[in-house]
């Protein structure tokens, strides 16, 4: 069930902060825990900070850089694009799953002057709507 309050976009972060690849920053929005990460190919992405398998945090760090996100109850290894790359024991990559699901993804996300936004709803108004409606860059150069 999606809340009113959930279709809103929220800011996150700033590009500047998740400069190199794997660099990442974590997060609650909306009482959802999410990851903001520059992944392998170099591109920002917004991950929901749970593991497909036991709905545990993936990564609990507030900020860092990494190759990987391993959730601490079975050991499941996600790259930073989000894809399960398979099960981690003892530090190796003890098997792969090609049938499972990686870290989800956000509904929505943007980048609007260096700024990174989300919206947990799939619906609704669209970041630039949304930014000149809320004023959020009032008195800065204009969308």
């Amino acid at each position: 069930m999606i809340h009113n309050w959930q279709h809103n976009w929220y800011y996150l972060a700033d590009e500047s902060e998740i400069l190199t690849r794997g660099d990442f920053k974590t997060l609650v929005i909306s009482e959802q825990p999410v990851i903001v990460v520059r992944s392998e190919d170099g591109q920002v992405r917004v991950l929901f900070n749970i593991c497909r398998h036991r709905d545990v945090m993936v990564c609990h760090e507030e900020r860092g850089n990494a190759t990987r996100f391993v959730c601490p109850f079975h050991g499941w290894v996600y790259n930073t694009k989000g894809n399960l790359m398979g099960l981690s024991s003892a530090g190796e990559m003890a098997r792969t799953f090609s049938e499972r699901h990686g870290l989800k993804p956000v509904p929505r996300m943007g980048i609007v002057r260096g700024c990174i936004f989300a919206s947990l709803n799939s619906e609704g108004e669209d970041l630039e709507s949304y930014l000149k409606r809320t004023k959020f860059f009032e008195g800065k150069a204009r969308l």
